[in-house]
């Protein structure tokens, strides 16, 4: 029974090592893929008087978004609301809304790689995830 313990755990140290997400570049200019049919999981509204918001994917990656206006203000009130191309891409020709104000769309001028925002774990000043 020994001689089995040593090859099991020497293949799940591997295993946990192997599957192991490399670390990402950060404020790299990009696309989301698969981000149709629900692909943005979160979002959190960027600094006040920004046109920013941050959203994450199903892959939990997150990502800064530069809109033309400020069109999501503020998250505990709205449902976020996105176009994306024929293959589900969300990119610098998507448009965003909030469904509060379903006539008020922006378009989307930056998508760039991001540490998770403010109030996230992992954000700056981490804390628990923000209610809504």
């Amino acid at each position: 029974m020994r001689y089995l313990v040593l090859p099991m755990l020497v293949t799940a140290l591997l295993g946990s090592t192997a599957t192991a997400r490399p670390p990402r570049d950060l404020d790299k200019e990009t696309v989301i893929s698969f981000a149709a049919g629900g692909g943005l999981r979160d979002w959190q509204p960027g600094p006040t008087g920004s046109n920013i918001v941050y959203v994450r994917d199903r892959t939990l990656n997150w990502y800064r978004v530069t809109l033309t206006g400020p069109c999501a203000r503020d998250r505990a009130l709205d449902t976020l609301t996105y176009t994306t191309d024929p293959n589900g891409t969300f990119d610098r020709f998507s448009r965003v809304s909030v469904a509060r104000f379903p006539n008020q769309i922006c378009g989307v001028t930056s998508i760039r790689t991001s540490a998770p925002p403010a109030g996230w774990p992992g954000g700056p000043r981490s804390h628990p995830r923000p209610a809504g």
